[in-house]
This record gives structure tokens, sequence and C-alpha cells, in this order.
């Protein structure tokens, strides 16, 4: 652990970030942020229909005792002060499993409500969110992997989205306001000192999986506005030895130097990846890799007699479900994300909103999916998937890589395709089509409020 008289990590991460000025960032980064916030709107104001985010705004409303603020409320026509905002469109950015991975696991419904609750707040121009994107995402991901990575803070119970990820909402939250140096350490000493959220929801499908980003972006833009008023939060709060978040959240596991290698050369937002199919980004190799057979073979669903995954212990703890009773219970089974693709042939939003499973096919052919733990994967492998045919076929599929992965990215024409049919039910195509033109070109935007007030209803 680090020694007092060195700076702290969050002292260098905070020096970094608060004197980075548009200018200074590579255009693949401006044009990754674009990417990002895109994404991040287009499923939020669909989400905003969901019962979870509703079920948060009410409760928002209710603890506040007030439906007024600064900030707006996505896929709505209401405002809440900028930390409730932040809650409730971090719930809704996440409410559909449809948001972007990597970094924190889930860095655009953390990192994105914050920054734009802020820039609500103040009136930010598009080149200060730009910056601030960038520094969140970049955030959300180095502290995830100085506490050992994605896989190993997970395995520990933790759900990085709302641990990790709140770092990531306080440095996006902080270069809106434009704190110092000083002043932003502070804010993410006081933003790690509450840092949160457990893989609990998955035993029983619970709510609050779709709740922790939002928690997080909250906790991120409360730390960033209670720093700028200038409370001292702890200089220390990943190094310290005691009490610090790496020595009480990974202990085992903390890589303490990763959080700042390459820190201004190596942008973590490249670490992202976009979801093609609406459920846990666990599920994605195995789902394309179905898809493509049957693609590639012409199998009929008729035609499976079963189908096996094998994959590690971790893909057996988190996706070998059979009891699929909520949303959130099938976007994270295997046995129902398979057997509802080869009764339909896709994996879009009809195969999750509603749940399938009162089709006959799709609840039969769930008892013919073996999830396996028969494989040593690492962190970045991904299972096989073995389908065997009624006439005695046997056909295989490994998918190193599926497709919206950092280093296979969707192409133009599919997210096109995916923000259109996923924000237009709300916004409109008119209006959907305008917030894709200011996004675009956001660095030309004077005032950032032009664009949330985009997000409302059609």
């Amino acid at each position: 652990m680090a020694q007092r008289e060195q700076a702290s990590l969050t002292e260098q991460l905070a020096g970094y970030w608060s004197r980075v000025r548009f200018e200074d960032l590579p255009e693949p980064v401006v044009a990754a942020t674009k990417r990002v916030l895109l994404d991040t709107l287009a499923v939020g104001v669909r989400g905003a229909t969901a019962e979870v985010a509703q079920i948060a705004l009410r409760g928002v409303v209710s603890a506040l005792e007030t439906d007024t603020g600064s900030a707006r409320v996505w896929g709505t026509d209401r405002r809440l002060p900028p930390a409730a905002a932040a809650l409730v469109n971090g719930t809704a950015a996440h409410a559909y499993e449809f948001d972007d991975y990597g970094g924190c696991g889930h860095s655009g419904a953390v990192v994105v409500p914050a920054v734009c609750a802020v820039a609500d707040r103040v009136g930010a121009d598009g080149r200060q969110v730009i910056v601030a994107l960038a520094a969140g995402y970049d955030l959300a991901a180095r502290v995830t992997e100085g506490a050992g990575g994605y896989r190993a803070h997970n395995d520990l119970g933790w759900h990085s989205t709302g641990t990790c990820g709140t770092f990531g909402a306080a440095a996006g939250a902080a270069c809106v306001l434009g704190l110092d140096a000083a002043r932003f350490t502070a804010a993410l000493g006081i933003a790690g000192s509450y840092a949160g959220g457990t893989w609990a929801f998955l035993a029983d499908g619970a709510m609050t999986k779709r709740f922790h980003p939002g928690r997080a972006a909250e906790n991120g833009v409360s730390a960033a506005l209670f720093a700028e008023a200038g409370l001292v939060g702890p200089r220390y709060i990943l190094d310290a030895a005691w009490g610090g978040f790496y020595s009480t959240y990974a202990r085992e596991t903390a890589r303490p130097e990763q959080t700042v290698q390459g820190l201004g050369s190596d942008f973590r937002i490249f670490a992202t990846g976009t979801k093609p199919y609406p459920c846990c980004r666990g599920l994605h190799s195995s789902i394309e890799a179905l898809l493509d057979l049957m693609q590639q073979e012409r199998i009929e669903a008729d035609a499976i007699e079963r189908m096996v995954v094998h994959g590690a212990d971790r893909t057996v703890r988190q996706f070998r479900n059979y009891k699929v009773e909520t949303v959130l219970d099938g976007q994270f089974s295997l046995p129902y994300a398979l057997a509802v693709v080869a009764d339909r042939g896709q994996a879009t939003m009809d195969e999750f909103f509603p749940l399938q499973t009162d089709r006959g096919r799709v609840r039969e052919m769930m008892e013919r999916v073996e999830v396996l733990a028969d494989r040593t994967l690492g962190p970045a492998d991904e299972p096989d998937l073995e389908v065997f045919g009624r006439a005695g076929q046997v056909w295989r599929r490994h998918v190193t890589q599926p497709r919206g992965a950092p280093g296979r990215p969707l192409d133009a024409a599919f997210l096109a395709h995916k923000h259109a049919t996923t924000a237009t039910p709300v916004l409109g195509r008119e209006r959907y089509d305008t917030l894709r033109r200011q996004i675009e070109t956001l660095e030309t935007v004077r005032d950032f409020r032009a664009v949330t007030a985009l997000l409302t209803p059609a």
C-alpha cells in the first residue's frame, strides 16, 4: 500500500483528469464518447418505461417530498434534483440489460446519468460533457482493474457496477463542475466512502440489480457536489492500508499499480462493449453460437434433441438457472436464453420482454439444456456450445469473442438499427433523429440542456 508521503492513487487520477481539456483528447476518444452517450440514452429512455424505473422515480419523489429540480428524468416530462435524477436515470439505463459493458461492468448506466444530471444543473457545453464522459469511463475501469479486474472483484460477491462505478460517476460529475485537483480528489474520496452493491439479487431475481447503477450515479453526483461545497474526502480512499477500498473490498485480489498504469495515454473508454442482445453479456457467446449454427446448418428447433454449454464454475453459478420467474432470471439463464432463441430464431427485446416461458416449446426445451463446469476458463475465455440433433447429428461452435466486444465492435448499420428501434417507441422518429444529430456534433453544442430536452416522450 502507498506510504503517506507519496501522492495517493486518487490524487494521481484527479491530478490528471482535473487538467484535461477537450483539445487534449485524441479524436478516437471523442468519437467513443459520442457512441457510448447515444447508446446509453437510447436504452435509457426506453428503460424509463420499465417497472423498476417507475418504482425508483416514485421512491425518490416520496423520499425527497419533491418532484421538481434542474435535471431531466429521461423519457418523461419531469425534472428532479441532480443526484435524484441520476439515480432514476441510472436505473432506467440498466432496466432492460441492454446498456454497454466493460470497465466497471456497466459504465454507461453509471457515468452517463451522473454527467447528464450535473450538465443539466450547470448548463455545461458539449465539450465539457465529452471530457467528463472520457474521465468517468476511465476512472470506473481503472478502479476495477486495481481491484483485480472484473472477474476477481465480482467473484468475491461485490457488484462492481455499484462499487467501482461510483468512482467513475464522481469523476464525470467533478469534470462537469470543473473541480480543481484537490476538490476532485475529495469527490473521489467521498464517493468511495459509501460505495456498495452485492450479487445477492441473483438468488431471487431482485430489482436491486437495476438499482445499483442508479445508486452509484447518485453517489457520484452527491460526492462531487459535496466536494464543490468544501467537504474533504479521504485522499487515500483506494490505497489506505486499513479501511481503503482495495484493502477492504479486494484484500486478496488488489493490484493497485494497475489503477494508474498508462494514465493519460491508455484511455479505458476503449474497453467498452456494446450489447447486441438484451441480457447478461455472459450469455452472448452461447447465443451467438446457436444463432450461427441455426443459420449455417439450417437447424430448426424441432430438430434439436439437447444442448450443452461447457463452461467453468462461474458459468454454472451465474447461468445454470431453470427456475425463471422474473425477467432478470431469464436474462441470467442459459437454459432460458438458448431455449427461446432456438424457438424464435432471434434474440431481441421481444424474447425477454415479456418472458416467453408460457410457450410450451420454450419451457420443454429449457429442460434439455445442460450447463457444465468442465472447462478451465480464464477471465476472457468463453464457453463452448454443443447442439445434438434428433437424428444423431452433433454441431459444435465456439465464439472466441462475441459481437459487440471491444475487439469486435458492432457495425454502424447494426448500431443505428439498435438505437432507433430502442428509442423511437418513446421519443418518436423525428425527435430521435434530432438527438442523434446533436450527439454527432456534440462538441459544437453550447448548452447540453438542448440535448436532454430531447429526451421527453413524443
